[in-house]
């Protein structure tokens, strides 16, 4: 077991003689069942091209060409050329905070509330606001965390700061999260992007009451961009049996920026998912998702706006091949629709899809898969 980064102290009380168990089976054959976007699936009806039917084929190219469309038109914006996927994104981020409700949905700060901020201003809608337990929420902040749902599948926040790591642990133990995924070092260009949250070493720490073990860290066996580690999560009320959180640490995205390597994402996608999927087995209902990278915003947004379309996508083609209705079509058409998924995650949490070249990434990606088996 490595430790990440041995000058960050966690905030939390030491439990002794805790032992390491529940390592069996973390990170390798597992048998999970129906994940939710089931990349061989994918991988196979997209390579056989001539099986998929026409009227599919017609909304992949229309999808195709308006990248294309978009890749040539240029414009000006404030003085300079723009692509048409800035354009675009502009008139998102214009349609949302430009309206006149944006300001009054943002949750109202006090000083107490922005000690745990990250960012000063990266601040969560109130509407969508995780909402901490009453337990741990007495104090002057109340039940304030910089967090919000999206689409009730995920939960995207800022990575927690010292003063919030209780916080945290409480959020992922009283919303049913049962995977995280990290989209940021802790130290990008000699910035602190994130703190630890978890005790390095394996000791369990005393989180106001959750209580956290890292019983199993290693490198993905298959790329050398993410690492994959398995928390042990309970509370002290005696009724709680021990949940397993799993956790994903994707190394190789840099801050406001885009991913260079598109292969890393279908692995990622895939065992995040089947995670997903295998929590939903064992406690009988769908598993939430914790996503975050420094802000909470730009590479979490991008992220989980692929994931929404690469399940659409999944959907689109299993609804057809078991009933090849006009509904399958329309399905794959909303997939497709980038501006209306970013308009949606933007209107659950502000920001979210930080920059014009991370919109484009989206596109990029989504065009990738739909041509090239290679960018899986």
């Amino acid at each position: 077991m490595s430790t990440l980064d041995s000058t960050v102290e966690v905030t939390g009380r030491v439990v002794d003689g805790v032992a390491l168990t529940d390592r069996q089976g973390a990170f390798g054959g597992r048998d999970v069942v129906g994940p939710r976007v089931d990349v061989a699936f994918l991988r196979q009806v997209l390579a056989d091209r001539s099986a998929i039917p026409e009227v599919f084929s017609s909304a992949i190219r229309e999808f195709l060409q308006r990248v294309d469309s978009l890749q040539k038109l240029t414009g000006r914006l404030r003085g300079g050329a723009c692509s048409g996927f800035e354009r675009e994104y502009r008139e998102i981020c214009r349609s949302i905070d430009g309206a006149p409700w944006y300001d009054n949905a943002i949750t109202p700060q006090t000083k107490h509330t922005i000690a745990k901020n990250r960012y000063s201003d990266v601040l969560p809608f109130e509407r969508t606001r995780v909402r901490l337990p009453a337990a741990i929420s007495t104090g002057p902040a109340g039940d304030y965390i910089n967090a919000n749902f999206i689409d009730d599948t995920y939960i995207a926040c800022c990575a927690p700061i010292p003063n919030v790591l209780a916080d945290f642990w409480h959020m992922i133990w009283h919303s049913d999260v049962h995977v995280i995924l990290m989209l940021t070092n802790f130290v990008e260009r000699n910035r602190r992007k994130a703190d630890l949250y978890w005790d390095s070493r394996g000791h369990a720490i005393d989180f106001n009451g959750v209580f956290v073990q890292l019983v199993q860290e290693e490198q993905h066996p298959a790329s050398d961009g993410f690492i994959i580690r398995m928390f042990k999560v309970w509370t002290s009320a005696t009724e709680s049996q021990p949940r397993l959180v799993q956790h994903v640490q994707l190394t190789i995205w840099p801050d406001h920026g885009v991913l260079r390597d598109f292969q890393v994402i279908a692995p990622m996608l895939q065992l995040v998912n089947s995670y997903r999927d295998q929590a939903a087995l064992t406690s009988g209902r769908a598993a939430r998702i914790v996503v975050h990278c420094s802000a909470g915003i730009g590479r979490s947004g991008t992220f989980i706006a692929i994931d929404i379309i690469l399940q659409a996508l999944h959907g689109a083609f299993r609804m057809h091949a078991s009933d090849a209705s006009s509904s399958s079509v329309e399905l794959l058409r909303q997939s497709l629709n980038v501006p209306q998924i970013v308009h949606r995650i933007r209107s659950q949490r502000p920001g979210m899809v930080q920059t014009p070249e991370q919109y484009e990434m989206i596109y990029r990606y989504i065009a990738a898969i739909l041509t090239n088996s290679a960018a899986w």
